[in-house]
């Protein structure tokens, strides 16, 4: 599948509606629930959790909870000791975040949102960044007028682009509470992006729209620049709006099923004379999209702005990322960006506009077959030339790697590049030393495409998590296959079958083959993306060749995908 789709392959809010006493009286009286509440998102709702740390000593006490799907998250902090910390963990469009904030008894009951102004704000209090406040746990003497200061002070910058978007003078950043849908406080997260240096203390932050920024130092407390040209803002806000509206429209058609590839509505999302998915023109795109059956309830969703320029009301381009949801589980995986186009005042997708398909992800698998050394942990790399361009090899260099990289070869009987000189396929097989080398989250990787010896295209791609050492995985950390058993997978010749596994906590379906084949090349195959509770698959594997003759199977596989929170792939398979 292309570059954006290869993630197929891979309750509401809790409402405080009982609050309104122990809101009115800070912290409560016992025998009364005491919450607080909030919205975590950065330009969009936070796929992930939500973990609250109280002053408690010696030790502190720590819960969490799952972010719902609009950001809200409520936590019991009925047996809890105020001041608090709490930090958000996930992901948006594919970026990992981890965002922090604080509250005290006076918001029990109420709101701490968790955003990255609420970040700052809670850095520029410790003096650090937030980060190290939360660990540590010296926020004991933290008071709410600390919090409510610090929160003014910077409400004070942002005020024009704030006032621009509607948004009341009167806001408190960290404890009004908000809808993630693009307009008021939201509309202001989608286009001021906050990056910090750790090493420097120094937090920027910018509008993406106007390309105006200014920096806060949190060692010290003080701002440098201002924010105050608001020519473009509220339009800005409305394209990314536009830009929502699309996508929403996309997973609409499908919502219960797959739409035909030429239904008009489908059709008006795209720009044809640009569009370019990993390889794919829009003709090839949609005909595989529109025929995968995987992709029935598929969403795609949280839309992320990494860059929009709007010439006038008529014209502009936008490079934005977004999280993909099937079956209800978000599938984990890195950025993907997807090129947007405005013409006449309409928002067209473009694709990832890349010639070919490249991405790579973190890989463990236990192969029941293997008695020696039955498991192998890794990076794997998938490469495709699906338009046929001719793409001859790829080189992947990174930490991990060799010095001249790791080479992937063409091969077209696969319909996928080849690592050379192993028999792993596109798997890549790492030591711990190696592994050791790789920064636990964000390495970056470069794929450079060649046609014969001239480089045609060099792309970057980010790991979300480095592979699993190997010392650290135990067979049962993978997928246990109950059924069949190896002997019974090696004596099956076709006809009807039972798949049947279980998971270890903490890992989500992911993906289930079954293939059965002769050594002259022909094979049966099914493919399935199992739904979160599944742990059985029946079906039918018939030993017929594609020109409907019989054929003797002499061989059998089985793989079981499953993930973790980080996205990682842990793998059983069997032959």
């Amino acid at each position: 599948m292309t570059d954006i789709w290869k993630v197929i392959r891979r309750a509401s809010l809790l409402l405080a509606t009982t609050l309104a006493m122990s809101a009115c009286s800070g912290s409560g009286t016992s025998g009364q629930s005491k919450t607080v509440s909030g919205t975590a998102a950065a330009g969009a709702p936070i796929i992930g959790t939500v973990t609250i740390k109280d002053s408690t000593t010696p030790t502190a006490l720590t819960k969490f909870v799952t972010i719902e799907a609009d950001g809200k998250y409520t936590i019991d902090v009925s047996d809890m000791k105020a001041p608090y910390m709490v930090r958000a963990d996930g992901y948006v469009g594919g970026n990992e975040y981890h965002l922090y904030s604080a509250g005290t008894a006076a918001d029990e009951g109420g709101t701490i949102n968790i955003t990255p102004l609420t970040d700052l704000i809670v850095a520029n209090i410790a003096g650090s960044v937030a980060q190290t406040y939360f660990d540590n746990g010296n926020f004991s003497n933290l008071t709410a007028i600390e919090l409510t200061a610090e929160a003014d002070a910077l409400k004070a910058k942002l005020l024009p682009i704030l006032q621009e978007l509607g948004v009341s003078d009167s806001i408190d950043l960290l404890r009004t509470s908000f809808n993630t849908d693009h307009t008021g406080l939201d509309g202001a997260l989608d286009i001021l992006k906050v990056t910090t240096d750790a090493g420097t203390g120094v937090a920027t932050i910018k509008n993406i729209i106007t390309q105006q920024q200014m920096t806060s130092n949190v060692t010290t407390g003080t701002y440098t620049g201002v924010l105050d040209v608001t020519t473009g803002v509220k339009e800005g806000v409305t394209d990314i709006q536009l830009i929502s509206e699309g996508f929403k429209k996309f997973s609409t058609l499908f919502a219960t099923g797959l739409p035909n590839e030429t239904n008009a509505t489908l059709l008006s999302l795209f720009d044809r004379d640009t569009f370019l998915e990993g390889g794919q023109d829009l003709d090839a795109f949609l005909s595989e999209l529109t025929t995968e059956p995987e992709l029935v309830g598929v969403s795609f969703t949280n839309i992320s702005v990494q860059s929009i320029e709007s010439n006038d009301d008529l014209s502009g381009s936008a490079v934005v990322a977004f999280d993909v949801i099937q079956n209800g589980k978000p599938l984990n995986d890195g950025p993907n960006p997807f090129h947007m186009i405005k013409k006449n005042g309409v928002w067209y997708m473009q694709g990832d506009q890349r010639i070919a398909s490249v991405d790579l992800e973190s890989v463990a698998e236990y192969r029941i077959s293997e008695t020696t050394t039955p498991i192998h942990t890794g990076l794997r790399f998938g490469v495709k030339d699906p338009g046929g361009i001719g793409i001859t090899s790829a080189v992947v260099t990174g930490a991990g790697l060799p010095d001249g990289g790791v080479t992937l070869t063409n091969n077209i009987a696969y319909d996928e590049f080849q690592i050379d000189g192993q028999n792993s396929g596109n798997f890549y097989a790492m030591s711990d030393t190696a592994i050791g080398t790789i920064a636990d989250t964000g390495e970056i990787y470069t794929f450079k495409l060649y046609k014969g010896e001239v480089l045609e295209k060099t792309y970057t791609e980010t790991n979300r998590k480095r592979p699993y050492l190997k010392t650290d995985l135990k067979v049962e950390n993978f997928p246990t296959i109950t059924s069949p058993t190896l002997e019974q997978l090696r004596a099956f010749s076709g006809g009807d079958a039972t798949i049947s596994w279980t998971l270890p906590a903490g890992l989500t379906n992911d993906w289930l083959s079954a293939h059965i084949y002769d050594f002259s090349g022909n094979s049966a195959t099914y493919e399935t993306s199992p739904l979160p509770a599944d742990t059985t698959k029946s079906f039918t594997l018939n030993a017929v060749t594609s020109t409907g003759q019989n054929f003797t199977v002499e061989g059998g596989s089985i793989w079981l995908s499953a993930y973790d929170s980080f996205g990682r792939q842990l793998a059983t398979s069997m032959w």
